[in-house]
């Protein structure tokens, strides 16, 4: 019997540099499992988990979610998906998350994502979220469906 390996790869870039993008497209041309670590953050957030609970304490008071916290919940997530091939998206983003995760798995692969910075400027500053939904639009090339105005009143 010949024993399968498992594809397990990261991709990791600064907002706004595509790694959303390319995941997808990597997922869907080699049939990967794929594991946004912003996606999980705001899924445990909205449903009011443990670790969601503790992450938006930290949000709230403008602090990042310590490397601890959000590489349990990278991790667990991780876990859950057994004997699959995946696609790491935004997570390690630095060397003792890193570390935790190489003990966890193994990688074979890292994709980074070398942008010039005033396409990133360009690119965020087009950048459209839909609060309620969390989906993302680019004011340029991927514009929401429905005409949205945003009206500020002054007192």
């Amino acid at each position: 019997m010949v024993a399968r390996m498992l594809f397990r790869a990261v991709i990791m870039g600064p907002p706004g540099s595509g790694k959303g993008t390319i995941s997808d497209r990597i997922v869907k041309h080699f049939a990967l499992k794929h594991l946004s670590s912003g996606d999980l953050l705001r899924l445990n957030i909205q449903k009011k988990t443990e670790i969601g609970i503790l992450a938006k304490s930290y949000i709230e008071q403008g602090q990042l979610v310590p490397d601890d916290v959000i590489t349990r919940l990278i991790v667990q997530e991780l876990n859950n998906f057994g004997e699959h091939n995946w696609l790491l998206d935004g997570f390690p983003r630095t060397v003792p998350q890193a570390q935790a995760l190489d003990k966890a798995h193994q990688i074979n692969t890292v994709i980074d994502l070398n942008v010039p910075f005033q396409t990133i400027k360009d690119r965020l500053t087009a950048r459209w979220i839909h609060p309620g939904s969390g989906r993302v639009y680019n004011t340029e090339f991927n514009p929401p469906k429905v005409s949205v105005r945003i009206f500020l009143f002054f007192i």
